[in-house]
């Protein structure tokens, strides 16, 4: 599968919930495919404007090498990485099935799709020339294309590879997202992460702001990093025995 150009398209105000979480969970490109060395948790949490409970919440997992993927609201989607087998599974509850690509089809495709936007003016829209800059209204880094701005503040854990972990597993989920044609094109927020894994850092805080002709959309992520709860550990072992039992499908029929 190859993306083209015309394929990748600006995102407009007025989106599907469902997709909220595509637009945050993205990161660099040149983050190198290893195995995940830590045992630790980091729960996202994204709001819609002023709401105060979240749209939706993810649980990210890292255990023995292994990234789980578990949206706490809208629980049917589970997504499992397994960096040091070169494989992402795609799990679906409802059906009980799932889906299989390789990491390195993932590089490929997403480097295809870039190279298939030729047009500078398109490049421009699409975010990819979009530059990281020192936020003038409030502390943290902010990028803007098209009619997207985002800004963000960030944390330094303790140990530095909890950073380079993470930034491993969200590089996979950016190129996941692109194979699937979910969300905006990812290459404007992949730069603003590529800054964050260059210092060592996860994002704190992330505000998306979408301005369109006639109203203005905002989406805030928070992400907060903590150690394996024992039911976090039971949810792994239950993901484990779906891995054991769904049945395997085309990741072109896997249900979106």
């Amino acid at each position: 599968m190859i993306l083209l150009a015309r394929e990748l398209t600006i995102v407009k105000p007025t989106f599907i919930t469902t997709f909220i979480v595509i637009l945050f969970m993205l990161v660099g490109g040149t983050t190198s495919v290893s195995g995940a060395d830590q045992i630790f948790c980091v729960t996202t949490k994204i709001f819609v404007g002023d709401q105060r409970d979240p749209a939706s919440e993810h649980q990210i997992l890292f255990d023995q090498g292994l990234v789980y993927d578990v949206p706490v609201i809208n629980r049917r989607f589970i997504t499992v990485f397994d960096p040091a087998q070169k494989r992402v599974t795609l799990l679906d509850r409802d059906t009980q099935v799932q889906a299989s690509v390789s990491t390195d089809d993932l590089i490929k495709i997403t480097a295809q799709a870039r190279a298939s936007v030729k047009d500078d003016e398109q490049k421009k829209k699409l975010g990819m020339e979009a530059k990281v800059q020192t936020s003038e209204q409030r502390a943290g880094y902010s990028i803007k294309f098209a009619n997207l701005e985002y800004h963000a503040t960030t944390q330094k854990p303790e140990d530095p590879k909890v950073a380079s972990d993470y930034a491993m597993f969200v590089d996979l989920a950016s190129r996941l997202n692109l194979v699937r044609r979910l969300g905006p094109p990812p290459f404007g927020r992949m730069t603003l992460h590529q800054e964050f894994a260059s210092r060592g850092e996860l994002p704190l805080e992330l505000t998306l702001t979408i301005t369109g002709s006639k109203q203005t959309e905002q989406y805030r992520a928070t992400h907060a990093i903590g150690d394996l709860a024992d039911s976090e550990r039971e949810v792994i072992q239950e993901v484990r025995g779906y891995l054991a039992l769904y049945r395997q499908v085309d990741l072109k029929t896997f249900p979106k």
